[in-house]
């Protein structure tokens, strides 16, 4: 096992996080943490971790907090508080890994870079046809159609593209974006702009923050991933009607951190609620 820290964000459904817990299990390389926080699940999620955590060899540490809404920002830090290795991962519920995948993150490592992906955005159809066997293999190219191979290898591209674009010609441009389930980089660094900022409740945007802040502050992103890949599990979406409600803060901090101003207003040390964290070792 590596030392790597796989922060899973996690709101019921855990049919698929039962699912991404295999994934990351069946990885070519095993981390020696998944942090599962959890946003406030109405179903009994240490139960259920307890009932499957022999399946796995990696630790896992149930992070909790309570259910006041839709707090991504919040529950991410929770995982970030809460991760004992210095190199993190963060893997979404709703999401499954070819086989090196999470290699691709560990071999591409570097201090001064974050690390995203690109996912392929699977239909109800192809999520259903997923096997158990599927998920172990890390295999899924009999599921997939030429488009979305097509698309990740475009993306992949793109964001090479924005590399040397930025390297070479605009050192501010913030591109490849940040893509909040899907990323890796190392701890030191969001301590650096203090973590996700937490003033970003409901959906939207506190990934794109971050990543500005990132940028800001010196490390630069980067998508390795042409041959690995994420797959995007298909599920109704659970914001409404994708408005994002914190477009008028976001506009605000665009200009703040261009000024300078890296650090979450409200992050990992100066959090905006006092309330418990419930942190319970699984295994």
């Amino acid at each position: 096992m590596e030392p790597i820290s796989v922060i899973v964000s996690v709101y019921n459904r855990f049919d698929y996080l039962q699912k991404a817990l295999l994934s990351i299990q069946s990885q070519s390389i095993v981390p020696d943490q998944v942090v599962v926080s959890d946003d406030g699940s109405q179903e009994p999620i240490e139960a259920f971790l307890r009932k499957i955590a022999p399946r796995f060899s990696f630790s896992i540490t149930l992070v909790r907090q309570e259910d006041r809404g839709f707090r991504l920002a919040r529950c991410k830090n929770n995982g970030i508080l809460f991760a004992r290795n210095d190199y993190l991962v963060f893997w979404d519920q709703d999401v499954i890994g070819t086989k090196h995948y999470l290699r691709t993150f560990w071999e591409n490592r570097h201090p001064t870079r974050f690390l995203v992906a690109y996912p392929v955005r699977l239909s109800e159809e192809q999520t259903q046809k997923i096997t158990e066997k599927d998920i172990r293999a890390g295999r899924f190219a009999h599921l997939l159609t030429r488009k979305q191979i097509d698309k990740i290898h475009s993306q992949f591209r793109k964001d090479l593209f924005y590399k040397w674009y930025r390297r070479l010609i605009r050192p501010k441009d913030t591109r490849p974006k940040l893509r909040g389930g899907i990323f890796a980089v190392f701890k030191e660094n969001l301590l650096r702009v203090n973590g996700f900022d937490e003033h970003y409740q409901g959906w939207g945007n506190e990934d794109d923050d971050l990543g500005r802040r990132l940028y800001a502050s010196g490390v630069s992103g980067e998508n390795p991933f042409y041959d690995e890949f994420p797959l995007h599990l298909y599920h109704p979406p659970h914001h409404q009607n994708g408005q994002r409600v914190n477009l008028d803060y976001y506009r605000q901090r665009q200009k703040e951190i261009r000024q300078g101003d890296v650090r979450a207003k409200a992050g990992l040390d100066n959090r905006p609620q006092d309330e418990p964290i419930h942190v319970t070792e699984i295994s």
